[in-house]
């Protein structure tokens, strides 16, 4: 079941570039295990849910920016989507 979170937006950009230096250790450490003949299974779980959440992350980014975008349109600002 999936329950609605509320994220502080001003975080979102944080977390995402903090879930994208993890996502790197444990590409690394998986390819120093694998280089050592052994089973990765366990990383690859992780970088699996890293991964996702990455893309929450992305996903909540976008809402916030569109949201933002909508909110200018009145006033005439542009909002970049870059994060």
């Amino acid at each position: 079941m999936a329950i609605p979170t509320e994220l502080p937006h001003e975080k979102l950009s944080h977390w995402y570039f903090a879930i994208g230096w993890a996502r790197q250790v444990m590409i690394q450490n998986i390819e120093r295990v694998q280089a050592l003949g052994l089973s990765t299974a366990y990383d690859e779980r992780h970088l699996e849910q890293l991964d996702d959440m990455e893309q929450f992350l992305k996903m909540s980014w976008d809402v916030w920016m569109d949201s933002i975008e909508k909110d200018c349109a009145h006033s005439g600002l542009e909002v970049s989507h870059e994060s």
